[in-house]
């Protein structure tokens, strides 16, 4: 197996995988330390701190987390990495102003659009599709892509071995995310008190937004029910959350590209009660390892049905479609693809000229018999 100069470069904003919150930063911890693992020169470009098995290269010392959207924080991160383009075969980059560079270096450039596609954005999109390789993370987040734009589709992976799982049902309900009004945590809260379970949060506010959602929308939904909220607690705490509750709840509100509280809580043999949006249906084995609503009514009688699901379903979902293992093979696979087609293209470009040479020669050699 020829082995191939890859960057990889991630956000800036956090740690490689993440201490705490972070989905794109744990994609890119897998896709990394895989393909190091596979054997080829992986270099990442993410911040301090950062854990990998490719070679790392920190822009800043610590994550400027604080500077959360920065464009002058992220242009600084992307251009110490394109300017070493020269050092790799093929660039992976994964955050959102990298392809604006990319789309002007020779050395081929794959994007992954880890988010939505907008009005605002569809038309940066389709330009830089013609000058970039991208990656979509579900069919449903490719079918929204302007028409003529080309992208493969590989969705997102994670480590089932590292995920403790159960075949036993918990006795709770569990809602893990954001606290914003996209994720759906005020529709999680009626979902548990029409369903009378009681409900654990494990929520992330900590961004402006996030706080006044939780005090206007939020925390007053909680009074006299059973919730208990943890606000970004350990890993290992986490996963325990997902491995022991009944089902989680997925009331999401937007058509989200991929959701990996989905996945992550089917790796822990937990199934997933989801409103019908997005990659929900990509995901989720209707009736198997979920079941998939309309409504809040529909879900909180979901919620009773979870416990008749086979949690080993769950599990053996995640490992045969939702690995990070198939995941890296993908993205080997498809490096391998545009590399080869850089290559027979940069042939038939020298056709010509060795055409032309070959007929001087022949031109050369007739003079000579003549």
């Amino acid at each position: 197996m020829e082995t191939m100069r890859i960057a990889i470069v991630a956000p800036p904003w956090f740690a490689v995988p993440p201490t705490g919150y972070g989905g794109i930063e744990w994609v890119v911890s897998y896709l990394a330390d895989g393909l190091a693992r596979r054997g080829h020169e992986v270099t990442l470009f993410a911040a301090g701190g950062s854990r990998t098995e490719a070679r790392l290269v920190a822009t800043f010392a610590e994550p400027p987390s604080a500077l959360l959207g920065n464009p002058a924080v992220e242009a600084q991160h992307v251009l110490a990495a394109y300017e070493r383009w020269r050092e790799f075969d093929i660039i992976h980059d994964h955050t959102f102003l990298g392809p604006i560079t990319g789309a002007a270096l020779p050395v081929p450039v794959v994007h992954t659009l880890h988010g939505p596609v907008t009005p605002e954005n569809r038309g940066m999109i389709a330009q830089l599709a013609r000058r970039l390789h991208l990656v979509a993370i579900s069919h449903h987040q490719r079918s929204t892509l302007p028409a003529g734009v080309q992208a493969a589709v590989i969705h997102n992976g994670i480590d089932p071995a590292a995920f403790p799982f159960s075949d036993r049902p918990g006795e709770y309900l569990l809602f893990c995310g954001r606290i914003n009004p996209e994720k759906g945590p005020a529709q999680a809260i009626e979902i548990a008190r029409r369903a009378g379970l009681p409900l654990l949060m494990v929520v992330k506010i900590n961004e402006q937004l996030e706080k006044e959602y939780w005090e206007a929308e939020v925390r007053p939904r909680l009074r006299g029910l059973d919730v208990e909220v943890k606000q970004q607690p350990p890993t290992e705490e986490k996963l325990r959350a997902y491995r022991d509750a009944l089902a989680t709840l997925f009331p999401i509100q937007w058509p989200e590209p991929f959701g990996l509280v989905m996945i992550e809580s089917m790796a822990t043999g937990t199934p997933v009660i989801a409103f019908r949006n997005g990659s929900v249906p990509e995901v989720i084995q209707d009736g198997v390892t979920g079941i998939i609503c309309a409504d809040i009514d529909a879900a909180a009688e979901a919620a009773w049905r979870a416990k008749e699901l086979d949690r080993r379903e769950c599990r053996r979902r995640v490992e045969r479609h939702f690995s990070a293992a198939l995941n890296v093979l993908r993205h080997e696979q498809l490096y391998r693809a545009i590399l080869a087609e850089g290559a027979r293209r940069d042939a038939a470009a020298q056709l010509p000229l060795a055409l032309d040479g070959l007929a001087g020669q022949a031109d050369g050699a007739g003079a000579g018999r003549g």
